[in-house]
């Protein structure tokens, strides 16, 4: 069974690769019909979405040879309308939320209406979640579950998140505190940042790393021992040399995407502190050996995110809701470093 579906839509096409212009806004994109989907795939209605650094730095290397032009976007919160042959676990009238495939052609992408998704990475919606909550709980959730879950956190443990006021990494904050960690430390650079995280998540030892040197701080806060584990979300190396000299030896030091390859700067500095390095990188799932993981580590963490937000435990942080057609001009600012705390969210429905 499906309800009646549009053949064409709104939606922010990624047209072409590179930094300059990858996006035209199209009131009339096409609606893959439930008859074209993959035998385990859906299509969902999209009611919120929301935007990642992921989403321009696709768009400029097309690291997924994604076949243009194509949907952009990868976190969702919505209705399933159609679902595939095989699919077993969904169904039409579902409410689901989750992570999209970063190979968005054949209807994938976020910033649209309508999207065809792969069910490894959905988990169905609470009811006492919102969409616009769910919508957050895509990349920048599951890239802080990624690289906490590698790790052992109790009462013993010292946290140190830089860029604590950031998608990841407010997310990481409280991960950690969740799990018990003794103390966790968070930066950020500017005041309502700063003032969010003390007062919103209760972060007692908040470090401006635009006016305080973050090294010293650290060992101050620690005195003078460095932490366990450093959960470095920046995507600066500005940040990374500074990060890696405060993890503990035999302590982790946690980084995103494809850095800390073996023989960059920051995988040395880890290695001299005798600590180990653990990359965050959901590309792997995906694009990489590990797709038969997806479905186990996606699907559970999503449920667990929501129980936390249930229970009160994990808040979600929404700087800003903003309407489809200005999802362009977000991502240009999540770019610039202008989006604010925590998440940029665009409501559908």
């Amino acid at each position: 069974m499906t309800t009646s579906l549009p053949t064409t839509q709104k939606s922010l096409r990624w047209i072409r690769v590179g930094d300059t212009n990858p996006f035209e806004w199209s009131t009339s994109a096409p609606v893959v019909q439930p008859s074209e989907l993959g035998d385990n795939q859906v299509l969902i209605e999209n009611h919120a979405v929301s935007i990642n650094p992921v989403d321009y730095k696709m768009a400029a290397y097309n690291f997924a040879n994604t076949n243009l032009p194509a949907g952009i976007g990868f976190d969702l919160s919505g209705r399933i309308v159609a679902v595939g042959k095989k699919v077993q676990n969904f169904t039409v009238g579902d409410e689901v939320f989750g992570f999209l495939n970063l190979k968005s052609d054949n209807g994938g992408g976020a910033f649209q209406q309508y999207t065809v998704a792969d069910t490894d990475a959905l988990a169905k919606k609470p009811k006492g979640v919102s969409h616009e909550d769910a919508a957050t709980l895509g990349v920048a959730f599951l890239s802080a579950m990624d690289g906490l879950r590698q790790v052992n956190i109790d009462s013993t443990t010292t946290v140190f998140v830089p860029g604590g006021s950031g998608g990841v990494g407010h997310f990481a904050v409280q991960i950690a505190q969740i799990r018990g960690a003794k103390q966790v430390i968070a930066s950020a650079s500017k005041d309502d940042g700063i003032a969010i995280l003390k007062e919103k998540y209760h972060v007692n030892d908040v470090i401006n790393h635009g006016k305080e040197n973050v090294v010293d701080r650290v060992f101050e806060l620690t005195q003078g021992q460095g932490v366990n584990i450093v959960f470095d979300s920046t995507y600066l190396q500005s940040s990374f040399e500074k990060s890696t000299q405060v993890v503990k030896e035999g302590g982790s030091w946690i980084v995103l995407g494809s850095f800390g390859q073996e023989g960059s700067p920051e995988s040395n500095s880890v290695a001299q502190r005798k600590a180990n390095l653990v990359h965050a990188d959901l590309a792997r799932y995906w694009l990489g050996p590990e797709r038969a993981e997806l479905n186990t580590f996606a699907h559970g963490a999503l449920i667990q995110a929501a129980k936390w937000i249930e229970d009160g435990k994990l808040k979600p942080y929404i700087n800003k809701i903003i309407q489809l057609e200005d999802a362009e001009n977000a991502i240009n600012l999540v770019k610039q470093g202008k989006a604010g705390f925590g998440k940029v969210v665009v409501k559908i429905l």
